[in-house]
């Protein structure tokens, strides 16, 4: 299988640990990252405690029986989920024994069998579940115990995500109706965040595992994560690192895949989510980039201008001499495998059946180093002129040209008609050829 270098703020979500990565199967939670309600210094060891008598189908629905009172759970104002104190406030009571017990849960060890650890994280999960069910019953009227009850929410979603994940049509049942309980009670609060947190992370996490074979699931990110940009726009690390991942996957799934009518929906999809970036968040990196991607998708028909740039052997390229003959730009990188075995021979073989006088070609390199770059040029007879910056912090996916327009991965193609017009930005070594031949007929023809 051929590798796609893909630019890295695009696709890894969670630098902070907000999403699980797509493509990873792992669904639990490293220990670090669960809330502890234990005291700093406290040692003490926590016994083992026995299985609850409540329902496992228990959760956030059945916990919550009556309307919240409005002091139950704030309206959301911070960015990123609740934390407890170093120093614990609460009194040593069942709630906190409860936390506790549910923290010391998490960390416990699994057997090593894969059918028994399976089982195991099974029963720890639903044990979790009714535990935190039992800490939201304590600690839903009482304003002074909302960390509390953050904390047990946090817990609880936590493990019907797991559950969720690996488990049946039920499990994805209960984890969407405890969701649609904490929406229902109070829409904007910090428990409805991080329900639809959640689910898109859910949504996220399935993408990466059958995105492939369903990719209804890239769909479904996209919704999510704009739904939680819509309703939580405080929580911004949260909302564009979400948009951001889920407008990155649906555009490089939109390209990959052979479904015309399928790569014009996740298409919209993705520039729906730039869109929200670019419009909520145009000061983060993230929106910035959405800004330069939106700039690149609506290229098709356009005259190219604002592309220009030095090349390695000390010349000058630039859009406004692109008008007259075809032009092919091609974004590249000599350590990219795709590149040398699919791409490289595609290029090198129309060159040979096109002249430079009927056919321009402009490469974008993206190497960092410079020594790398000309080696890899003499050795393989890379075709036509190569923008590269002099400046190294100008180069690989810090140059301007990538960043201007918000390339997504290398390889890249782009073709040019003999007006200068942008006919495609995202042509295959596949499709290359025969877009070109009818580029180039044109431009005959109109000769």
């Amino acid at each position: 299988m051929s590798l796609i270098r893909i630019q890295q703020i695009g696709i890894v979500l969670f630098l902070a640990g907000t999403v699980v990565g797509c493509g990873e199967s792992s669904t639990e939670t490293p220990a670090a990252a669960v809330p502890s309600v234990t005291e700093a210094g406290d040692a003490a060891a926590v016994a083992d405690v026995a299985s609850p008598k409540e329902s496992t189908s228990a959760g956030i629905t059945a916990a919550i029986e009556s309307p919240m009172k409005s002091s139950a759970v704030a309206s959301s104002g911070a960015s990123g989920s609740p934390k407890a104190t170093a120093k614990s406030p609460f009194p040593d009571d069942e709630a906190t024994k409860t936390l506790r017990e549910i923290q010391q849960l998490r960390i416990a060890p699994v057997p090593t069998d894969l059918q028994e650890a399976k089982t195991a994280r099974r029963e720890r999960n639903e044990r979790i579940v009714d535990m935190a069910t039992r800490v939201l019953r304590l600690t839903m009227d009482d304003e002074i115990r909302k960390p509390q009850f953050h904390i047990a929410i946090g817990q609880l979603l936590e493990a019907r995500f797991q559950m969720a994940l690996s488990g049946t049509q039920d499990d994805i049942d209960l984890f969407y109706a405890d969701v649609q309980a904490l929406t229902e009670r109070d829409p904007k609060s910090v428990a409805a965040a991080e329900g639809v947190y959640y689910i898109a992370k859910f949504a996220h996490t399935k993408a990466g595992l059958l995105g492939k074979s369903q990719p209804v699931w890239f769909e479904t990110l996209s919704r999510w994560a704009r739904e939680f940009a819509d309703r939580f726009p405080a929580q911004q690390q949260r909302a564009v690192s979400l948009l951001f991942g889920a407008a990155r996957s649906c555009e490089l799934h939109s390209d990959a895949t052979k479904d015309a009518e399928l790569a014009t929906r996740l298409s919209t999809e993705a520039t729906l989510c730039y869109t929200s970036l670019a419009e909520k968040f145009a000061t983060t990196e993230q929106g910035q980039e959405a800004t330069a991607s939106l700039r690149r998708m609506s290229l098709v028909g356009r005259t190219l201008s604002q592309f220009s740039g030095p090349t390695a052997d000390g010349g000058m390229v630039s859009a406004d001499e692109f008008a007259g003959k075809p032009t092919l730009i091609y974004f590249w990188e000599s350590d990219s495998e795709e590149f040398t075995a699919d791409l490289l021979p595609v290029l090198k073989k129309l060159r040979s059946q096109l002249s430079s006088d009927r056919l321009r070609m402009v490469g974008v390199a993206l190497d960092d180093d410079e020594s790398t770059l000309n080696s890899f040029m003499e050795t393989h007879s890379v075709p036509g002129q190569q923008i590269f910056f002099p400046n190294a912090d100008e180069r690989s996916w810090n140059s301007p040209l990538i960043r201007f327009w918000g390339i997504a991965k290398s390889p890249s193609v782009w073709i040019l008609d003999a007006d200068g017009k942008v006919v495609s930005t995202k042509a295959t070594a596949d499709e290359i050829v025969k877009q070109l031949q009818k580029v180039v007929k044109k431009s005959a023809d109109g000769q």
